[in-house]
């Protein structure tokens, strides 16, 4: 990925696409843990189909975060998904100690979305327009 991104010109190195690996961890990781952690009908939203859709965008999001990991420590030193992992227990952690919030569940789906687009930057090598 490293000499792919800066031969396409990707205007900030291989910082820029690190920043979006960490990005991309904790918003997946976030999307994820809001799901797991609101099993209460309340903090569900209110139409089944969304509830359904929730279900299955979180599992996206955790696989997604799981198979980042695995091309982190293909891709990048060690260190890199080892603290990406350790930053995104940290923002699981930051949620946890909010507790139950009524905005979770579009939180959760903004995050996830947001998570899986950047996963699909650095997954697919997508060269940034430019």
């Amino acid at each position: 990925m490293r000499k792919s991104l800066l031969r396409a010109g990707w205007s900030g190195g291989i910082e820029s696409a690190v920043t979006l690996y960490y990005a991309a961890m904790v918003l997946l990781s976030i999307g994820a843990f809001i799901n797991s952690k609101s099993p209460a009908p309340e903090m569900r939203p209110a139409s089944e189909a969304a509830s359904i859709f929730w279900l299955w965008l979180s599992r996206a999001a955790f696989v997604t975060w799981i198979a980042l990991i695995v091309w982190g420590f293909r891709e990048l030193h060690w260190s890199q998904p080892v603290a990406a992992v350790m930053v995104s227990l940290v923002g699981n952690a930051v949620i946890a100690m909010r507790g139950p919030r009524d905005a979770w569940p579009m939180l959760s789906m903004v995050f996830s979305v947001l998570g899986l687009a950047a996963a699909a930057i650095i997954l697919f090598d997508w060269n940034p327009p430019g």
